[in-house]
């Protein structure tokens, strides 16, 4: 996709996963987030979320992967992420995430454009929002 191709209000459907067992250790295990909330069924279920829950840089994560479609090969920058968690994501939860073109910006190289990210679970419940900005060729000439 080129900038060309962009229109503020544009929608894209996103990745859609069930986060499992395998997920969440090997999340942990790159990054050393060992939390008890994560990790430690027992401690997690004493806690506010009755369980354990995912990461949020995972969530995260298997959200803004859904930004790769869209670049395609025409993609030059992946240049900032924002993200607020609003829900708790659990192992066995199935996530879903849609995007919204909310800005356009010309560039003398090449177009920016941000992306409005909303990641809900398998009820609806609103999980994790964002916004990430992205570099994008032009169309060549000719």
């Amino acid at each position: 996709m080129y900038y060309e191709d962009l229109s503020v209000g544009q929608q894209f459907g996103g990745t859609t996963v069930t986060v499992t067992e395998t997920h969440v250790v090997t999340f942990g295990s790159i990054t050393h987030d060992w939390a008890p909330l994560h990790m430690n069924e027992e401690a997690a279920r004493a806690s506010q979320f009755g369980g354990r829950i995912a990461h949020g840089m995972l969530t995260a994560s298997l959200a803004i992967s859904s930004v790769v479609p869209i670049m395609g090969m025409e993609g030059a920058t992946h240049l900032s992420d924002t993200f607020t968690y609003r829900d708790a994501v659990r192992i066995g939860d199935t996530i879903s995430t849609a995007l919204e073109v909310t800005e356009l910006i010309p560039k003398s190289k090449w177009g920016l454009f941000r992306l409005k990210l909303v990641t809900r679970n398998q009820h609806g419940t609103v999980v994790l929002e964002g916004e990430t900005l992205l570099g994008v060729r032009y169309r060549p000439k000719g």
